[in-house]
């Protein structure tokens, strides 16, 4: 809301009535409500494209059912094919069009300014609505919405500033005006809107006064009313960050498949708090063999298939890949409030009243089933992945599931007025609230899957919503984790070779110029043509590191070689040392130091990296992203070299 505050701040009043129609409005609405649920999708599947380190690609395939879209949903659609192919011809001098109807497929951020299009099943281009159109009908519904949220208020019946904004009509022409603005003009004010250095300074001469009171009654009314605009204010911001990607299908068909290119954006890394200091250890500690990436993304809870597809670079293998949704997140948080609820209420209960008593027991009967319910469902996930659950991750709330399974029998029989539950020792209301911290704790509203297809170049990960279950929420987040490895283990010998070779050729120099086999004391001499030597110290490293097959460093196959590079570049440096100390004319002692570190630094290197090497075979394979309820089974947690969102994630 502090956008369109601003805007009514900034935007001329108009003198007449922005050309914002009912109808536009209701489609607006209408393409609005299909973008946010998008109940006429039937699955999703993305195709992610992995090469570059930080760098992805993306192209998305949608099912699209139009029996799916509900009666309002395709009464909107079909009023606007007939708003938009409005003529001044006679009817009888139009021809016959194929009937289209026009659907939103998706979001796509503002951020992203790139075209986006939208193809069918043949590949032939759909025509699409451009965004200033969409815009347009977004700004008319969100008037409409407002202006019907703001009169179903009892103060709009009664003296007061509401009734006075919805009477006026340069006040609403000005908010009208400055929702047109805001989401038709490409530009719009970012930033604190509340520092003192957005607020216009109006000087009392400059302005009418009938201008000032006009904005000023619009602001009140807005800034009065901000706990009661709470959700429209959701709705202002989906629409003004994000734009429709509205298409026209042949209304003939019920089924079709679409795909389009979208954006990919990497997340941001936080910034540093303090110098950034060199911390080899580190670097060395960090270099596992694997590259883990995170993808993010934010689906509709309505949805009813998500399918996840990465491919990457030959020569890189996917180890792993596991899919986090947080499908269950809204059953848990009730239920973890419901389980509250009950302590408090089995504090204060008294035994004496039956009626309550058999209220209170049929209550925890039906939370602790829906515990159950919840315990057997990540059991299964866990069963489907192939892993067990953690001895003790689930203690509190299993026991509890315990005991409602042992006195189920009793439970059911609706002839007896017997509490068992009740009756349990075990079910305090310490339980029921340690059973409650455990569900947050242990992110039980998160379900996990993962491939366990052999590793390859392309892997894919698959979840589904149960039919049965009701939809809760309005989005379903989901976490797509990636293990790569370096599928061409033999590669990273040639650069031990490598340094090998450069440390031979140093010390076969030095121990020339010395005349002696051990040239490091204080027999290591110049030599009296330094510049032949120095051109056998470059030259030949230099031939050898041209032979070396080292991808590009911004590739991952590039990322999962860094320590070869490294001591690839450490080796080149090496030579470099020997050949300067040689040019400047030293001699002796420190001649022989010299060239003493630039042999066995490479030497040292390329034994270390060959432990790593060894090392790296051994590492469990599978480190997932895993919620808390499967992290001791999962694998330890490990860092993650890149992390991409989708268009509509929402930075927390």
């Amino acid at each position: 809301m502090r956008s369109l505050e601003e805007a009514i701040r900034t935007v001329p009043i108009p003198g007449a009535p922005p050309p914002l129609s009912r109808e536009g409005a209701a489609v607006g609405l209408a393409f609005l409500d299909m973008a946010l649920r998008q109940n006429h999708i039937r699955r999703l599947t993305e195709r992610l494209s992995f090469v570059e380190h930080g760098v992805a690609s993306r192209t998305t395939e949608v099912d699209v059912r139009l029996s799916l879209l509900d009666a309002s949903q395709r009464e909107a659609s079909q009023l606007f094919q007939r708003l938009s192919s409005r003529s001044e011809r006679k009817p009888e001098q139009e021809q016959p069009a194929s009937p289209t109807i026009w659907v939103p497929v998706t979001r796509i951020s503002r951020l992203s300014i790139a075209p986006i299009d939208v193809v069918d099943a043949a590949g032939s281009k759909l025509p699409r609505l451009t965004q200033y159109e969409t815009s347009r009908l977004l700004a008319s519904g969100l008037y409409r919405l407002l202006k019907g949220i703001l009169s179903s208020r009892p103060e709009s019946r009664q003296p007061s500033t509401l009734s006075r904004l919805l009477r006026e009509e340069q006040a609403r022409w000005l908010l009208q005006a400055a929702l047109l603005a805001l989401l038709t003009e490409r530009s719009r004010p970012l930033g604190d809107l509340d520092h003192p250095e957005y607020r216009r300074q109006a000087a009392p001469t400059a302005v009418p006064s009938e201008d000032r009171d006009c904005r000023d009654l619009v602001l009140s009314v807005l800034r009065d009313y901000e706990p009661q605009l709470d959700s429209y204010a959701n709705l202002l911001d989906v629409a003004l960050n994000n734009y429709l990607l509205v298409t026209a299908l042949d209304a003939t068909k019920d089924d079709h498949l679409l795909s389009y290119d979208a954006p990919v954006h990497p997340d941001r890394p936080e910034p540093a708090t303090g110098p950034r200091r060199f911390r080899p250890r580190r670097i060395w500690s960090r270099s596992t063999g694997r590259y883990r990436l995170q993808y993010l993304a934010r689906v509709p809870a309505s949805l009813r298939s998500y399918h996840v597809v990465a491919e990457t670079e030959p020569g890189v293998h996917i180890e792993a890949m596991s899919l986090v949704t947080d499908v269950d997140e809204v059953r848990a948080k009730e239920l973890a409030t419901d389980l509250r609820t009950l302590a408090g209420r089995l504090r204060k209960h008294k035994p004496v009243r039956q009626t309550e008593t058999r209220l209170l027991e049929l209550e925890l009967q039906g939370a602790l089933g829906r515990l159950s319910e919840l315990l057997r469902t990540r059991q299964w996930d866990a069963n489907q992945a192939g892993l067990e659950l953690p001895t003790g991750a689930l203690r509190r709330s299993g026991r509890l599931v315990t005991r409602y399974l042992s006195a189920e029998r009793l439970v059911n029989e609706q002839d007896r007025i017997e509490a068992p539950l009740l009756s349990d020792p075990a079910l305090t209301p310490a339980s029921l609230e340690e059973a409650a911290e455990e569900i947050g704790a242990q992110q039980l509203g998160s379900d996990f899957s993962i491939e366990n297809d052999p590793a390859s170049t392309r892997a894919h990960a698959y979840w589904r919503r149960s039919s049965p279950r009701s939809v809760r929420g309005e989005h379903t987040c989901v976490t797509c984790t990636l293990t790569l490895r370096d599928a061409t283990g033999a590669r990273p010998g040639s650069v031990i070779s490598f340094a090998v070779a450069v440390a031979a050729t140093i010390y076969l120099v030095s121990a020339l110029l010395a005349s002696n086999p051990w040239p490091y004391g204080g027999s290591a001499q110049g030599s009296t043509n330094a510049d032949a030597v120095v051109a056998v110290l470059l030259l030949v490293p230099g031939f050898l590191y041209t032979r070396l097959d080292l991808p590009m460093r911004h590739t991952i196959l590039g990322h999962l070689r860094r320590l070869s590079r490294r001591l690839a570049h450490l080796s080149i440096g090496s030579a470099v040392a020997a050949s300067a100390a040689i040019a400047t004319g030293l001699d002796g002692t420190p001649l022989g130091v010299t060239l003493g570190l630039a042999t066995a630094l490479p030497l040292l290197t390329a034994g270390l990296l060959h432990r790593r090497l060894a090392r790296q075979r051994d590492i469990a394979p599978a480190r997932l992203s895993a919620p808390r309820w499967l992290l001791p089974a999962s694998g330890s947690d490990a860092p993650v070299d890149a992390v991409f969102r989708s268009t509509g994630w929402d930075h927390e």
